[in-house]
């Protein structure tokens, strides 16, 4: 059924001559028509799809605030590997995968009644994510070499704009114009990283001290939490440096650790993995790092020595202790 008041050919033509005036002028025409052509045509298959979605009641705003979504990244990211030099046949491919992840994530966080604000921040984690595994299958398939994924990762059309705007709120304050309400993609990008990455600390935690802590969020940051807590292989989706900062910086803002036992944190691994299945603990920990698995591994011969900091032997015990007795 059409959605009242959203017109989705109007409003695709509508966005794509916004594109025009706003295109880079280092791009030859007939890259510029390519955008211009993009854009139009993900903003209208996204509008068509939304109307005729009947297990959605989207109105007319909600559609095109995920119709908007495909058309802004699209016009940034075909930008982006315009100038990273990739060849045109394979430009649809990697936009078309960036599209449909925003026409998802989109449309869950409308139904979720996400705040605006945590909106934009999701679509454009996720918008991220997207361009780099579709420039990793690429690398993988022989297509690309490392340098040019490097070359294309080194691009960013929105980040570019930006800072021009940043600097043009700036001379315009600097001449007496009042402030504006700017955009700040790396705010946003980073609370969503630090979102995702305690959602990995949350998944190493006994049920109770998860929900625990999800209690002290908001019921929109606990619903990511929750969503990223529940995302298959969430570590090999970050940045492990990125990962690595964000865990520096929770530990400088935690109280000081009370000393742990680590002869008792041993002798309860060792009890745990004698009176349990080993195949099944050793899938368990299959995706580990390699530290992880040794601990684990020589807790099962008998041996409770480990280079693991106590804590964190104590993290890996009580996670293997909660999946077996689960």
């Amino acid at each position: 059924m059409p959605i009242e008041g959203f017109d989705f050919k109007a409003f695709a033509r509508s966005l794509a001559e916004q594109v025009g005036p706003a295109l880079p002028a280092d791009i030859s025409d007939a890259d510029k028509q390519y955008v211009i052509n993009i854009v139009h045509n993900f903003c209208y298959m996204a509008g068509e799809a939304l109307s005729n979605d009947t297990s959605i009641s989207f109105n007319a705003d909600q559609a095109s605030i995920v119709t908007q979504f495909i058309g802004e990244w699209a016009f940034h990211k075909s930008i982006d590997i315009i100038r990273s030099g990739i060849n045109p046949q394979f430009r649809d491919g990697i936009l078309q995968k960036i599209a449909f992840t925003i026409f998802e994530i989109a449309k869950t966080a409308i139904i979720k009644n996400m705040p605006q604000g945590d909106m934009i921040a999701v679509v454009e984690f996720h918008v991220k994510k997207a361009y780099n595994e579709a420039l990793e299958e690429l690398k993988n398939k022989g297509v690309l070499t490392e340098v040019q994924v490097k070359e294309a990762l080194s691009h960013s059309n929105i980040d570019e704009m930006a800072q021009q705007a940043a600097e043009q709120e700036a001379q315009a304050q600097t001449n007496g114009a009042p402030p504006s309400e700017g955009y700040a993609p790396a705010q946003n990008e980073n609370k969503i990283l630090k979102l995702a990455t305690f959602a990995i600390v949350l998944r190493h935690l006994p049920l109770e001290k998860r929900q625990g802590l999800l209690d002290k969020f908001s019921p929109e940051d606990a619903a990511m939490l929750r969503d990223y807590s529940n995302m298959e292989d969430l570590e090999n989706k970050l940045d492990p440096s990125l990962v690595a900062k964000c865990l520096d910086e929770f530990k400088n803002t935690l109280p000081e650790p009370k000393k742990i036992n680590k002869n008792k944190i041993y002798h309860k691994l060792y009890n745990i993995v004698k009176n349990s299945d080993i195949s099944k603990i050793s899938n368990m920990i299959n995706k580990e790092r390699q530290t992880v698995k040794t601990f684990v591994t020589q807790a099962c011969q008998g041996d409770i020595q480990s280079e693991l900091p106590p804590r964190i032997a104590d993290i890996v015990c009580n996670y293997l202790d909660e999946k077996i007795n689960r």
